[in-house]
């Protein structure tokens, strides 16, 4: 009886209720610009799915040119950019020649303010994103309607190729917006009642709410569970702890807003039985890339119709952590943001050079930043420590490197942590950060960021005293 009611209240959301709020969409001036972009997102991107690299890369670069010409038009930011480097939007520039740009960084949009959001767009039309401030203050961007529908669209197309289009059971444990304990507004319940969507907190949890989790999942049985790649593995562990083998997701599992690690992976796809996609992309930049087929590859299919993605440099970073990753906008009416430095860092396919369009990442390895410094200039990146703990009895960790370079070691330890383990774990990392002083702190959960991020390394070292201090050894 639940699946028969299930899929009735699917064809409800799919039939009636998402084509009436479109509708209504379309009639209302503020969200028509939106839902025009957004539908105009979704055809072309159906219609260039089977294009061939070529194909793509010539469309790629018209649109680059408009998207310059655009921003040199509308913004005082990129006239004065432009000038300054002898850069002329108007010619046909090649992506060699749009190498030559600058890179935007985070300070860059901050200081710019106004001078970067475009004159053409009216102010009521523009809409104020922010990322998370996870390291150090929030940028602010604006989206105009084109932005906004094309963003939107992006979402919708990946997950249509999962069998998770919109209308379709979607569980969330996620943070949002909508705080499943606290928000009142109508607006948010109606949306999630058309959507046939339901939200899971992801910020308050503990055995008891995962088991609530569950036997409300076991119920509704979604199609697809969306969720924070950390929350799920751990939801993964409690479920597998106690013996559960869910019925649900019926179709795919989605993960995004951290990295999702191996162990969990693996781990995950154990419980449910079911292809975990991750996805990646940011507030600033939007959705970036998707992962379509995990059992055949682990790469990320790029949404190259919306954004441009390019390595940073040509060659890897030193230690197998690939290159910064820069990013595009091609369709960001409110506010241009041409080489944008999202703070990534990324494999990026063979071949792949500056300023030209890769339509693959095979990894996101994780934040820039996040790295553990030794005195002599070297560094340990985040994505190494996972593999230095997968072998101890560690539910989650953290390691903070204050400014005078000690670290200070928080564990979260699970079943079958002795002391032993922890002489292990201190073992094992004061052998791969020679000349660091180590603290260790065993903990019930080690701290999120204030978007409920788990980051696995945060370091307060002044980087351009490593680096000064770095070059001068090498100069001597």
């Amino acid at each position: 009886m639940n699946s028969i009611n299930g899929k009735a209240r699917d064809l409800l959301s799919l039939k009636l209720l998402l084509p009436l709020s479109q509708l209504r969409q379309v009639v209302g001036p503020l969200r028509r610009a939106v839902q025009t972009a957004y539908c105009e997102g979704l055809r072309f991107r159906w219609q260039a799915s089977r294009w061939q690299p070529e194909q793509k890369r010539e469309w790629v670069l018209r649109r680059l040119r408009q998207t310059a010409r655009r921003a040199c038009r509308e913004t005082q930011y990129y006239r004065q950019v432009f000038d300054a480097i002898g850069f002329d939007p108007q010619a046909d520039f090649s992506f060699e020649d749009f190498a030559r740009l600058p890179v935007l960084e985070r300070e860059d949009v901050q200081r710019a303010g106004n001078e970067l959001i475009s004159t053409a767009v009216p102010a009521g039309q523009l809409r104020k994103d922010a990322t998370g401030g996870s390291t150090g203050t929030p940028t602010e961007v604006w989206l105009g309607p084109e932005e906004a529908g094309w963003r939107e669209s992006g979402i919708e197309y990946f997950m249509q190729r999962i069998g998770a289009k919109s209308g379709t059971r979607i569980g969330a444990l996620w943070g949002h917006h909508l705080d499943p304990v606290g928000s009142t507004k109508l607006r948010d319940r109606y949306h999630e009642f058309v959507t046939n969507r339901r939200w899971f907190d992801c910020f308050r949890l503990s055995p008891e709410v995962f088991d609530r989790y569950h036997r409300e999942l076991e119920d509704w049985r979604p199609a697809c569970l969306l969720a924070y790649a950390g929350a799920l593995g751990h939801f993964a562990e409690h479920l597998s702890e106690r013996g559960h083998r869910p019925n649900y997701p019926t179709r795919s599992l989605v993960t995004g807003a951290e990295k999702l690690m191996p162990h969990h992976r693996e781990l995950i796809e154990s419980v449910f039985g079911r292809p975990v996609h991750e996805r990646y992309g940011s507030r600033d930049a939007g959705g970036i890339g998707f992962q379509t087929d995990p059992a055949r590859s682990l790469d990320y299919e790029i949404d190259w119709t919306n954004v441009l993605i390019e390595p940073e440099t040509e060659e890897p970073e030193a230690q197998g952590t690939g290159s910064g990753i820069l990013v595009t906008k091609l369709h960001a009416d409110g506010m241009p943001m041409l080489r944008y430095r999202v703070g990534d860092a990324g494999r990026f396919p063979a071949g792949s050079k500056p300023g030209h369009p890769a339509f693959a990442l095979e990894e996101v390895v994780g934040r820039l930043m996040d790295r553990v410094w030794l005195r002599d200039g070297r560094w340990i990146h985040a994505i190494q420590l996972p593999h230095l703990m997968k072998d101890y009895p560690v539910r989650e960790f953290m390691l903070t490197q204050h400014s005078d370079y000690s670290v200070t070691v928080q564990i979260a330890p699970k079943a079958g942590f002795e002391a032993g383990s922890q002489q292990q774990i201190e073992n094992t990392l004061r052998a791969n950060l020679p000349g660091l002083s180590l603290s260790f702190e065993l903990v019930e959960q080690v701290p999120r960021t204030k978007a409920n991020k788990w980051r696995p390394v945060t370091s307060f070292v002044d980087q351009t005293l490593v680096c000064s201090t770095s070059s001068g050894k090498d100069s001597e």
